[in-house]
């Protein structure tokens, strides 16, 4: 309870300070914030598609990765609130402000108060950039004009603390994700409607492009290099093939391996058929040596016959041009003129054949030879083999001639083969050098695909709507800041003025610092309207102190109240005075005894005294005995003298600081006091602290006193 009671006594001390105080701050405060700036808040959402988005990228995983997806979002949102991004903005904003603004009155693109204040920090330089015809080509001037140079316009609007047109400005854009969908809302908050309205704007057309080129960038620069790659190597491809066509198509080859296994096929046909022609020619001739040696007589007469060599000569051409063409085709080969041919050749040779027989028999004088056979038998027989070795012959002649064919077609297709080897490599080389660009250029045009598709899906939900309504101000929160701020500064102050203040002001903090007893307490002067209950303050005060002390007096005669002050200025005497008369009132025999007036001069006489008598003060008969003593500081104190007294009271100025001396002159009194009672006596306290001790204010007391 003493606790609360002083925590109630604290703030009742104070309450014209924290009532007057952070009210009149308040007051100041609404003066300053009636010109507040109005704040217009626009937002856009944007859908981006990259969850529920599908791609045609074929090495794109089918499963969502929500690590990809989630960087792939703050990247969107990096983009969105990249320095370059904002830059863009700004420029763009700037010139759109420069162009439209009017500095008469309030528009969509501006209001005309922040027009007319752009336009007087705008140097007549960058004015003349201005084009209003045209951004585009004003956003070329600018871009031209600006340079990284503190004295540049331009590159100080973008780092300067410009409210519009900063970096620090547009960097208040918010992006957030809204919660775990698609969608991302941009907020911006500026205190003119159409720059807030018109940033939004220009942000979505200026982070859309940046990402479709971020996103195409890479992508369409692996396309061109793939495209180029692609006709350079179709370019070498074709020359190729060309000159493999052109190289074949000099050297007749239409299928080279079908040729030269034919060429083989053919020269192994060509040696089987004149490994027979030389069997039979050899057979035949040397059967014609053996049975011309049976008919040597007839046989000059038959080799002179003119017309007999003529028919030879004939059959001997006939078998040439047929073994020029039979041996060398098939039934299913050969053509039908060339088949014509062969019958018409063999018809000729069977004639001439027949007409050679017939001069043989003519020509064939000699019936019988010298061995008695018959000569036309062997003259038949050896004519047989001569045609038989003409045949031979002829088409031994023949196959020679397909020999040295042959040999010049194996000197022919050998080079080629390796030529043709070697073409075909480097083509095959690049048809698969082609397939594999191919491939990736067709990999790189899915990828760009699944890009333009997913890009498409950047789109925006909720388009900027114009603020015609600005946002709540914040002036009463910061009234009721101050206000609140206000009384805890001065509750704060006050508290840590009580907390550091060392005066004894009242009895619960006198008890707390010095760690005593106060007994009473007697009131200061005051000042104004409380000086007129001065007297009934210490009136009060004087009963209550004297009923305590009553409480302390002996059986025996007479009761010694010491009277002590660390420190002189407390009104000893005059309380001991008044203190004395109160019990005087109320028939008691009191003697006061003063320092000044009856102790004797030498203070050695009262010091080493143990009781009154021992300094010849006269207290017999007297019931109490009230003796005042100098100040302890500047004093010393009687040891017996204290022990030898009923109460010894301690009379300490509540206005006065409390020093570490004073305690140590306290507890010294306490300890030399032994087992008499020493109390507390706070002098100067302020009447509310009197109040609070004694009761009702006096003129309460009057007015109950009259009803």
């Amino acid at each position: 309870m003493k606790q609360l009671s002083y925590i109630y006594r604290f703030f009742n001390k104070i309450k014209w300070w924290l009532l007057i105080i952070p009210l009149l701050i308040s007051s100041i405060v609404i003066l300053c914030t009636r010109h507040l700036n109005l704040e217009y808040s626009v937002e856009t959402t944007i859908y981006t598609g990259v969850v529920s988005s599908y791609g045609l990228d074929p090495e794109q995983p089918t499963t969502q990765n929500w690590n990809i997806l989630n960087n792939t979002i703050e990247n969107i949102i990096n983009i969105i609130t990249s320095k370059e991004t904002l830059k863009d903005v700004a420029l763009r904003l700037y010139i759109q402000d420069m162009i439209h603004g009017d500095p008469e009155k309030d528009n969509i693109y501006i209001k005309a108060s922040n027009y007319r204040e752009l336009l007087s920090i705008t140097p007549n330089e960058v004015l003349k950039l201005i084009d209003k015809t045209s951004e585009e080509k004003t956003l070329e001037n600018i871009l031209a004009y600006e340079k990284s140079d503190r004295r540049n316009f331009i590159y100080g609007l973008l780092n300067w603390k410009h409210p519009h047109y900063s970096y620090e400005a547009l960097s208040k854009i918010s992006v957030k994700k809204l919660g775990n969908s698609d969608m991302l809302q941009i907020t911006y908050t500026a205190n003119d409607p159409g720059i807030a309205y018109n940033t939004l704007i220009i942000l979505n057309q200026s982070y859309e492009k940046k990402y479709q080129d971020i996103q195409f960038g890479t992508t369409n620069n692996v396309i061109t290099y793939l495209e180029k790659e692609l006709a350079k190597v179709s370019s070498e491809l074709k020359n190729g093939e060309d000159s493999l066509t052109n190289y074949n198509i000099e050297n007749r080859v239409i299928n080279y391996d079908e040729q030269t296994k034919q060429v083989a096929a053919y020269d192994k046909d060509i040696q089987l058929i004149y490994q027979d022609a030389l069997l039979r020619y050899s057979s035949s001739k040397a059967l014609i040596a053996h049975l011309e040696s049976k008919i040597a007589e007839n046989l000059a007469s038959i080799k002179n016959n003119s017309e007999f060599v003529t028919k030879l000569n004939t059959i001997s051409q006939l078998r040439s041009k047929i073994a020029e063409i039979e041996p060398f085709y098939k039934d299913t080969l050969i053509s039908p003129a060339n088949q014509r041919q062969i019958n018409r050749y063999k018809a000729d040779l069977k004639t001439a054949e027949g007409n050679l027989h017939v001069i043989m028999k003519t020509l064939s004088n000699q019936k019988y030879t010298k061995d008695g056979y018959p000569t036309s038998n062997f003259v038949s027989q050896w004519l047989d083999e001569v045609l038989k070795n003409e045949k031979a012959s002829a088409e031994l002649a023949v196959l020679e001639r397909r020999r040295s064919e042959l040999d010049q077609e194996y000197l022919h297709f050998s080079p080629i083969g390796s030529t043709i080897k070697r073409k075909e490599r480097s083509i095959d080389f690049l048809e698969r050098s082609y397939l594999s660009i191919l491939s990736s250029l067709n990999t790189a045009r899915l990828r760009l695909k699944s890009l333009e598709m997913n890009s498409a899906s950047l789109k925006v939900l909720s388009e900027p709507i114009f603020p015609l309504l600005s946002k709540p101000t914040k002036r009463k929160a910061i009234v009721l800041g101050s206000y609140v701020s206000s009384f805890i500064f001065i509750l704060g102050l006050f508290l840590l003025k009580e907390l550091f203040d060392r005066r004894l002001l009242d009895k619960m903090r006198a008890e707390h610092i010095t760690l005593g007893k106060v007994l009473g307490v007697f009131p200061e002067e005051g000042i104004l309207g409380k000086r007129i209950f001065r007297k009934s303050y210490e009136e009060t005060c004087i009963l209550l102190l004297g009923n305590n002390l009553l409480n302390y007096f002996g059986s025996e005669k007479p009761s010694i109240i010491n009277f002590f002050s660390i420190s002189p200025g407390v009104q000893k005497t005059y309380i001991a005075n008044a203190l004395s008369d109160y019990w005087k009132s109320i028939g008691l025999s009191v003697k006061n005894i003063d320092w000044n007036k009856d102790f004797p001069n030498s203070p050695k006489s009262y010091l080493l005294a143990n009781k009154l008598s021992d300094i010849n003060i006269d207290v017999i008969n007297k019931d109490v005995v009230i003796v005042e003593y100098p100040s302890i500081k500047e004093n010393p104190t009687p040891k017996n003298l204290l022990q030898t007294a009923n109460f010894n009271l301690v009379l300490l100025d509540a206005k006065k600081v409390w020093g570490e001396s004073d305690q140590s002159i306290f507890d010294e009194i306490t300890k030399l006091s032994k087992d008499v009672p020493i109390m507390i006596l706070l002098t100067n306290v302020s009447h509310t602290v009197v109040e609070n001790i004694t009761g009702l204010k006096p003129l309460k007391k009057k007015l109950e006193a009259n009803n």
